[in-house]
């Protein structure tokens, strides 16, 4: 014989082992994250820190190569005979001979001629600008120019078209 519904017995279950289970589950979950999160090295995950260290490495060789060149002798073209001397020993050669050459003079003679400002070099095709007035001086008033033009010929009132004389076109 099988049971009705009638009959049958109402099983109730508790939700509560449930949530209890699932929180137990995601407690576990993030005590495992946050274990593996704080046993690693964070310098080997951290970009930044990646690219900082990797930067120092290349400034120091950088540094390393320019102290190099600036400070020691070496043949830059032996067929040529051009050597590259240390920086402090070429700062000494260029004040003695800038010491023998006297005292310094212009490139280029300075024309006072010449308007300042242009940007055309000495000898250039550019015509100099012409040199504004002091502001002091008012600016010229222009005079009105009057022509004599012949006023247009009306024709009265009550006149008609025909009688007033027109022009006559030249021939062709």
């Amino acid at each position: 014989m099988q049971p009705t519904p009638e009959t049958s017995v109402k099983r109730t279950k508790s939700i509560w082992p449930m949530f209890f289970g699932a929180f137990v589950l995601f407690a576990l979950f993030a005590a495992a994250v946050q274990w593996m999160v704080s046993s690693g090295d964070r310098s080997l995950y951290d970009e930044e820190a990646i690219r900082a260290k990797e930067r120092q490495e290349i400034l120091a060789k950088v540094k390393e190569t320019n102290a190099a060149l600036t400070t020691n002798y070496a043949w830059v073209d032996r067929a040529k005979g051009v050597v590259r001397i240390p920086v402090d020993r070429a700062v000494e050669l260029a004040v003695v001979r800038l010491a023998a050459q006297g005292a310094p003079r212009a490139a280029n003679e300075i024309d006072p001629a010449t308007a300042m400002g242009s940007a055309v070099k000495p000898g250039g095709l550019a015509a100099p600008q012409p040199a504004f007035p002091p502001f002091e001086t008012p600016a010229p008033t222009p005079e009105p120019v009057v022509e004599d033009v012949p006023a247009p010929e009306v024709a009265p009132e009550g006149a008609s078209a025909e009688t007033i004389p027109q022009e006559e076109a030249p021939a062709p």
